[in-house]
């Protein structure tokens, strides 16, 4: 399933995108600075081709809990995903389904300040809510400033703050957790559908 938009599309993993991960999980790494900057990856590019086949293969439905890449509608380019996973009461990750967060990562500085992003997250926000998603959250960290905008414009309103939770550029940095606020969210989209 896609959801296409005005500028992107939503769509399942494909095999083209298999030398993109690597390409972004081994040489086009600035995005790491980002996302989760404290956390050591462990990249075997052998594997990762293995398990991407058999993850084309067994080509079974996304559910909402399933990675959705973005892809550029005029030029094909694939720039992105909006990936999703659990938080429980406490807002720690869980394999339980309790919490339902949202994550997105653009990959090249190229493909930032354009819009993808915001709009990447107004279709997929638009598409859980529309499929009886009741809450929607998401989790960034105090140096994230980029997408900490993008979170307040959406309509994401913070919820809980662990002080000092990792260190970044030998700086401490806070582990911040947001809940969106539907209405808020309601009001973005809205205006968004109407611009030309």
């Amino acid at each position: 399933m896609q959801i296409i938009g005005k500028k992107i599309k939503l769509r399942k993993f494909k095999n083209s995108d298999i030398e993109d991960y690597i390409r972004w999980m081994t040489t086009d790494t600035e995005w790491i600075d980002w996302d989760a900057p404290w956390e050591e990856a462990d990249f075997n590019i052998d594997e990762y081709r293995k398990n991407s086949q058999l993850r084309l293969e067994k080509n079974r439905p996304l559910s909402i809990y399933d990675s959705r890449e973005i892809e550029i509608l005029a030029t094909g380019d694939h720039i992105g995903r909006i990936n999703s996973y659990n938080i429980d009461e406490h807002c720690n990750y869980t394999v339980e389904e309790k919490n339902l967060t949202i994550g997105i990562d653009i990959f090249s500085p190229t493909h930032r300040k354009k819009g993808y992003a915001t709009e990447a997250w107004l279709l997929h926000i638009n598409y859980l809510i529309e499929n009886g998603q009741e809450n929607i959250y998401t989790q960034s960290w105090s140096g994230n400033y980029p997408v900490l905008a993008l979170m307040k414009k959406l309509g994401f309103e913070l919820i809980n703050t662990k002080k000092e939770y990792e260190v970044v550029k030998n700086k401490k940095v806070d582990g911040l957790t947001f809940k969106l606020n539907k209405e808020k969210f309601l009001e973005v989209l809205r205006k968004w559908e109407s611009e030309e």
